[in-house]
């Protein structure tokens, strides 16, 4: 059960929490609870509640009293929050920093999708499927109408996500019978641009 559901169904307020580290358990804690420091509004002595907002995204631990029950066990996906605040942090600096050109037009077609990079994804994703089964690399694209509609949001998020699962399947299938190594022959591509910069700078030389 979510904590702050626990903590309402009992009354309950976090500031008069403690917690204390479970040995050997990883980002599991006992739960300590001053009812007496609730009652009179007198503060939580000692216990310093679940979390310090001004300080950090991580729970407070803390020394409890003598004789002090546990009430409960609490398990924080500590991981998992650092990752989700991670991603909040990245989606409000792409708000700050986004091509507000591309924004919109995100409004405009109001599929809720940035139209121009779903339009570059199925592009890299036909692409790499050529790659496998044509040994290739195919930059003005045959169906371009089709890539322009999906720019201009012709196609609902779910259709898109229908497509490229679909893309993302073919694409392993064609390449578990490729034959393509995992790898470049990086001494070869090494040698590669060895010679072509050779090229270069004679050219460059006669002129």
């Amino acid at each position: 059960m979510p904590v702050s559901e626990w903590l309402a169904a009992k009354g309950w307020q976090q500031e008069y929490c403690g917690l204390v580290n479970l040995p050997h358990m990883k980002n599991m804690y006992a739960l300590f609870y001053d009812r007496q420091a609730q009652a009179t509004a007198g503060g939580a002595a000692g216990l310093p509640g679940l979390y310090r907002k001004e300080e950090s995204n991580d729970v407070s631990l803390s020394s409890v009293p003598k004789g002090m029950e546990p009430q409960g066990y609490l398990f924080f996906n500590r991981e998992g929050y650092s990752s989700y605040c991670k991603d909040y942090r990245a989606y409000w600096e792409w708000v700050e920093n986004r091509n507000e050109e591309r924004y919109q037009n995100t409004l405009q077609h109001s599929k809720n999708y940035d139209a121009k990079n779903m339009m570059h994804t199925i592009r890299l994703l036909e692409m790499a499927e050529e790659i496998a089964t044509l040994r290739k690399v195919i930059v003005r694209r045959p169906n371009r109408e089709f890539l322009l509609q999906v720019r201009r949001g012709e196609f609902s998020y779910e259709q898109l996500l229908q497509m490229t699962g679909e893309k993302i399947e073919r694409i392993e299938e064609v390449f578990a019978r490729s034959g393509l190594p995992d790898q470049p022959d990086y001494i070869q591509v090494n040698q590669l641009l060895v010679d072509v910069r050779r090229e270069v700078y004679r050219q460059w030389r006669e002129q």
